[in-house]
């Protein structure tokens, strides 16, 4: 039987991993952030990251699927940042079983059988995962083009993806990951004076954190409806991932939670088979 043994909350900004090498003013910061969780990621010794997160325009753009999970024998990235370039392995077995299942408990998620990773997915992992090649299975979301899933159908998808996993017949040990910002506008009317992004709504991503410091899921999916997601900016859908990765595994408070305000994100750990996360 498959275990989910943690999950992560990650940001994914596309500069975090050159921002790092060429000594950027955040950099200790940065690293500082993601240190807590790339030791947990390698405590819990997983066999493989189901990775939620939203596609950036790259794969999907006039064929849009609502949710869609890769089943490849492997992808590379970022196609949209060449030079985090990467090959990561894909858990094609155990991805094709979920979308099985999911397709059995009537989701309509499309099955991607050739794919390219983009930042979302390449970005976080230099930190996260930077010297194992663990398989991934990448699980997508639509968190920008209207209409977007509700709150509840997402944390349902992960109810079910938590199923399809425990009911697998390998033993494999899986970590979930949840990728998103909960306020930020990209290009659009609502950036900062000195950048190309904005965090339009402070007040909803301190309200996330909130929810998520007392374990509220429910709370956070009756809250986050499509007009506070607009409030928070034409990314703010993304946080519908994070809920995806929070219907993962009972509703409990993070062992870790951290905040970067101007980026309008956070980082966030959950320990799930006993061992300690921080």
């Amino acid at each position: 039987m498959g275990q989910i043994v943690g999950a992560f909350g990650i940001p994914h900004n596309p500069h975090f991993p050159t921002w790092v090498q060429g000594g950027h003013p955040l950099a200790e910061e940065i690293q500082g952030m993601y240190r807590p969780l790339a030791l947990a990621f390698e405590r819990m010794r997983p066999d493989t990251l189901l990775y939620i997160t939203s596609d950036h325009y790259n794969m999907f753009w006039e064929t849009l699927p609502v949710f869609a999970i890769g089943v490849a024998e492997s992808a590379r990235g970022a196609s949209d940042y060449p030079e985090l370039d990467r090959e990561l392995p894909i858990a094609a077995p155990l991805a094709r079983e979920i979308h099985k299942h999911l397709i059995r408990s009537d989701f309509d998620v499309a099955m991607l059988q050739e794919l390219e990773f983009d930042h979302t997915v390449i970005a976080p992992l230099h930190f996260l995962m930077p010297a194992t090649e663990v398989p991934v299975i990448p699980v997508y979301v639509n968190a920008f083009v209207r209409p977007l899933p509700s709150a509840s159908r997402c944390l349902a998808l992960g109810r079910e993806i938590r199923a399809a996993i425990e009911s697998s017949p390998a033993p494999t040990r899986v970590v979930v990951a949840g990728s998103g910002s909960f306020s930020l506008e990209i290009g659009g009317p609502r950036i900062s004076e000195d950048s190309h992004t904005g965090v339009p709504d402070p007040g909803w991503l301190d309200r996330v954190l909130e929810l998520l410091e007392g374990g509220a899921v429910e709370e956070l999916v009756a809250e986050a409806t499509d007009s506070q997601l607009w409030r928070a900016g034409n990314a703010g859908g993304e946080v519908l991932d994070w809920i995806a990765m929070l219907g993962t595994f009972d509703p409990r408070p993070p062992e870790y939670l951290d905040v970067q305000r101007p980026f309008g994100h956070a980082f966030a750990g959950w320990t799930l088979d006993g061992t300690r996360s921080t």
